[in-house]
């Protein structure tokens, strides 16, 4: 029989931790926010390998004042709140009373810190939760937390990290989403002791284009009605950066409500959304992390942001048709009769009975994309020269997710990184020169989680397939034909778009009265 026992502090602790703390990131998120809520003016961050081995963030606020420099590795300790009703008239970050307790179970902590009105800091030293060190120390105002050895006391922990370089985009998206809302404020960020990010106090524009160097015809939207104002900004060109990021009250946060609502809107676009709600109509408490929030109700805030967005023009989001015709098995040496061709976009022909309307472009689409796919799971694809290599802009985000994938990019590029810019000089031979920086960017998006590659090779294969308005001759259009009905789908192209519209003959007949 099973007896129901107390587990040992030292599990609590971790199983905590585990709650908050489950990568590098999440730590360097919630010691930005303490130094945010210490009214840090200049915050500089400092990672090692990934994070594994040291996240530093040192700032100028307020300070921890001595005599509770030791109560902040203390589960449920805060400034922050004294009632439950606080909790949701939340105007800070850090409210749970658990960061540092859970960073400290789990990690070799150091916390140096000094209040303005004493001469000297406290240090704090704590390893896997438990105080080596408390004394004296000479230290500017404000507070130095080194994190060191992240998971050194939970191997099987570690061993669920990501390489370095992943970790590192991690990393930076969270100090971007910081730095991005808090304009105001001096964000330093070093890597392995380079410095990468040195952004000064400025405006929102001129920061997110300091960010994501790439984006171009940057747009503002806002509007306002009973529940609040949304704001933000959106770049017209699909061919950037795919990031969205939504803010509520100078949080960066996740709703699949509002993230789907503004995927309908915007698309593949980049965007920046602002949300100012009533302390009390947002629920922060919904996940430790405190990035899952909840809505006291939707629909007033879905109204707001589209209301906000009415004056922004995009391209709408495709979708995904269905088709219930089916092709027959045709042989190779099958013969369409090919009647015309429509505004030099449909083919209109003739077989077995049948009239087909074939879109020239969606079929040339479904052939390129299944040789594309066949040799790219052979790794054979083939590449050409540019006369002149194509320079790009990186942001730092762009530099480490290419690093990270640099294996699987060089089987469709060549090309080199610099400091801060990419030389592309070898492409797929089979897209135009001028559509090389979007495909490039686009195959870098699929290797995230969020997107298969599948995505990225119709993209190409859309960019490199016959146009609409291509007149074709009675000898293209025959190979184009029989080489797409012997496809593995030629009912739809790779983004889900019926290929042609097919009516019999015999249903023509009957509509005009002919037997």
């Amino acid at each position: 029989m099973f007896r129901v026992k107390k587990l040992p502090e030292d599990v609590v602790k971790k199983i905590a931790a585990g709650e908050v703390v489950d990568r590098p990131a999440s730590v360097l998120k919630e010691l930005i926010e303490n130094s945010l809520d210490a009214g840090a003016t200049k915050i500089d961050v400092f990672v090692e390998k990934g994070g594994k081995k040291l996240i530093q963030v040192k700032d100028n606020g307020e300070g921890i004042h001595p005599d509770d420099i030791t109560d902040v590795i203390n589960r449920y300790t805060t400034s922050k709140i004294s009632s439950v009703d606080d909790l949701y008239s939340l105007d800070f970050y850090g409210f749970r009373g658990e960061a540092l307790y859970s960073i400290s179970s789990v990690s070799k902590l150091t916390i140096v810190s000094r209040v303005k009105d004493f001469p000297l800091g406290k240090e704090l030293v704590v390893e896997g939760g438990r105080i080596k060190y408390v004394g004296d120390t000479g230290a500017p105002v404000g507070t130095n937390v080194k994190v060191i050895d992240l998971f050194y006391n939970i191997p099987v922990r570690q061993k669920f990290l990501k390489t370095d370089k992943t970790e590192l985009v991690y990393i930076v998206d969270t100090f971007v989403k910081y730095a991005l809302i808090h304009t105001d404020k001096h964000f330093n960020l070093y890597i392995d002791g380079k410095e990468k990010f040195n952004l000064s106090p400025e405006s929102i524009e001129e920061r997110i284009k300091r960010i994501y160097p790439r984006l171009n015809n940057l747009y503002r939207f806002s509007a306002e009605n009973e529940v609040g104002k949304a704001e933000g900004f959106v770049s017209l060109d699909e061919s950037l950066s795919k990031k969205g990021i939504i803010y509520i009250n100078e949080r960066p946060v996740k709703n699949w409500v509002l993230s789907k609502v503004l995927k309908s809107i915007f698309g593949k676009n980049f965007f920046v959304l602002f949300l100012e709600l009533p302390p009390y109509f947002v629920d922060f408490n919904v996940h430790p992390s405190k990035q899952e929030v909840k809505l006291k109700k939707d629909a007033p805030v879905i109204e707001l942001v589209k209301k906000a967005s009415e004056s922004i023009k995009t391209e709408p989001v495709k979708k995904v048709y269905t088709v219930k015709q089916e092709v027959k098995n045709y042989s190779k040496d099958v013969e369409f009769k090919v009647l015309g061709q429509i505004e030099n976009t449909f083919l209109v022909v003739y077989l077995d009975g049948d009239v087909y309307f074939i879109d020239q472009h969606v079929a040339h689409e479904r052939i390129n994309y299944n040789l594309l796919r066949k040799k790219y799971l052979s790794q054979s694809i083939e590449k050409k020269k540019l006369k002149n290599a194509l320079k790009v802009e990186l942001s730092q985000e762009d530099k480490l997710k290419i690093e990270e994938n640099e294996n699987k990019l060089r089987q469709f590029f060549g090309f080199r990184v610099e400091e801060n810019s990419l030389d592309i000089y070898e492409i797929p031979s089979f897209i135009n020169s001028k559509d090389a920086e979007s495909v490039f960017f686009e195959i870098l998006e699929s290797f995230d989680i969020k997107k298969p590659i599948e995505d990225s090779l119709a993209e190409i294969a859309c960019k490199s397939s016959i146009k609409a308005g291509d007149l074709l001759t009675d000898k293209e259009a025959q190979s184009l034909l029989k080489t797409w009905i012997l496809t593995d789908n030629p009912n739809l192209c790779p983004h889900g778009r019926p290929i042609y519209y097919k009516i019999s003959l015999d249903t023509i007949k009957k509509a005009v009265g002919r037997k």
